[in-house]
């Protein structure tokens, strides 16, 4: 199977690799397409995204690449926006809703950044309620998916990243899976995303199984996205999801073909 990518960072952000190197390493990879997601301006913290000011230039770059290597791939400019960053009106292909940061009387508390300022958010914004910060965070990314109508949604249950999150708790799943059929009312596009397995931080991607299990049966329609920072890890993973898919009972992926998804059966 040829393998997409939509969610792919690059040194407009906190990528490792320039947007040609991502191209260049596609190719070789024997892609179908590679979308660029690099992360929109967040005030609350400009240490990791792309500035407001680059936003024309990183437009150019990926229009430039698409005349040099349009023949061999399909390309595409997206931006992956934070809850507190502004959609901008500039031509992006597609948009990924993503929630990294929670701010609660006035500190900002990063999520999924390291399992210390996770801790951190938990103690000091949830004073040790766990649950808690979970509904918070559920709550956040159903919001921002109702107000910015994203082309999809990326990284679902992102907090689990660090294993802190009690997984296996009947309240917590009950969180978890009535945001996601929130949302899913709202956008039926799901990134099955395997960032945490190339970071050997999990061994399944996001969402989790029982998750996937309710994407299924509400007739939600999965993405794959590897949430690229290194122009090695464009398909991490990929094979192994696809299994994992069929094994739920998927019978197709959905591919975004510039306009739109076309559906691919696995």
């Amino acid at each position: 199977m040829r393998y997409s990518n939509l969610h792919t960072h690059t040194t407009y952000s906190d990528g490792k690799h320039s947007p040609e190197e991502n191209v260049l390493s596609a190719i070789e990879k024997n892609m179908l397409s590679l979308g660029f997601s690099d992360h929109s301006f967040t005030s609350n913290d400009s240490s990791y995204c792309m500035p407001e000011a680059h936003y024309s230039e990183y437009l150019q770059t990926i229009t430039n690449l698409k005349q040099l290597y349009g023949s061999k791939i399909d390309i595409y400019a997206g931006l992956e926006m934070d809850y507190y960053s502004e959609v901008s009106d500039l031509p992006f292909d597609y948009l990924i809703a993503s929630v990294h940061y929670i701010i609660k009387n006035e500190v900002n508390y990063p999520i999924d950044h390291s399992p210390e300022q996770q801790l951190d958010c938990i103690q000091n914004a949830f004073h040790g309620d766990i649950l808690a910060m979970a509904q918070c965070y559920y709550d956040m990314l159903c919001e921002h998916v109702e107000r910015i109508h994203p082309t999809y949604v990326g990284h679902f249950d992102v907090i689990t990243k660090f294993g802190l999150m009690p997984e296996d708790d009947a309240c917590y799943r009950a969180i978890a899976g009535k945001a996601l059929r929130r949302i899913l009312k709202t956008c039926p596009y799901i990134e099955i995303n395997t960032g945490a397995i190339a970071r050997g931080l999990r061994k399944t991607p996001y969402p989790a199984d029982y998750l996937l299990q309710i994407l299924l049966d509400e007739g939600g329609k999965p993405i794959l996205g590897s949430d690229s920072h290194d122009k090695h890890n464009l398909v991490f993973a990929f094979d192994q999801t696809v299994n994992l898919l069929k094994t739920i009972g998927f019978k197709h992926i959905y591919r975004f073909n510039g306009r739109g998804f076309d559906s691919c059966e696995i």
